[in-house]
């Protein structure tokens, strides 16, 4: 996949402070755009403090242990998992 450069949050503060000016001349249509770009703000921020490869691994964990118990191992990928988190394998079926 390939790895896409994300843009710097001053960036995005100048461009939504540059729509409210444009939709104060032009129309306020650009309204929203600035909005949007605001808010886009806080998710560039924790992209840049979590990278992709560190959120994985703690998503990984958050799930592994929410699905065992310390004397069950953890279920593998194709199991089917019931309520209490037991895991049946092919053969159990």
């Amino acid at each position: 996949m390939k790895k896409i450069k994300l843009p710097n949050p001053i960036v995005m503060v100048i461009g939504g402070l540059g729509a409210f000016w444009i939709a104060d001349i032009i129309n306020p249509g650009f309204n929203p755009v600035g909005v949007m770009l605001f808010m886009l703000i806080p998710v560039l921020i924790i992209e840049f403090l979590y990278p992709q490869a560190e959120l994985e691994q703690l998503v990984e964990q958050a799930h592994y242990h929410s699905m065992t118990t310390p004397d069950q191992e953890p279920p593998i990928s194709g199991d089917l998992v019931d309520d209490e988190g037991e895991a049946e394998t092919s053969s159990d079926r």
